[in-house]
């Protein structure tokens, strides 16, 4: 397995913080304006009952859920996880830079 250069780092570090906005975009406004008539279309009913007992959910920035009832979420199944990755890809291209800065500083003192 070949290494990462610094230029794919890099571009890593611009495009995940792009990547993860764009997924909390999708995750957040899953259920549009009136979750009662987007459940319907989808052939489920709102469940009042389960909204009106896990009413934090979707307000909730981690996980995010927006159920019509207690099988149902309209959120995607691959936006949390995507949250995760690209968290982990930023939390880990940081601290590749802030390595290759110390290494580079050290090597020119010696």
């Amino acid at each position: 397995m070949r290494r990462w250069g610094l230029l794919a780092w890099v571009a890593a570090l611009v495009a995940a913080p792009f990547l993860l906005a764009i997924t909390f975009f999708v995750g957040i406004f899953a259920g549009g304006q009136e979750i009662d008539e987007t459940c319907a279309s989808l052939g489920r009913p709102l469940d009042e009952r389960y909204r009106a007992e896990h009413w934090r959910e979707p307000g909730r920035l981690f996980p995010l859920h927006n159920k019509c009832d207690a099988d149902y979420d309209l959120v995607p199944v691959w936006v949390n996880p995507a949250i995760i990755g690209l968290t982990l890809l930023i939390v880990v291209s940081v601290g590749v830079g802030l390595w290759r800065a110390v290494a580079r500083a050290a090597a020119k003192r010696t």
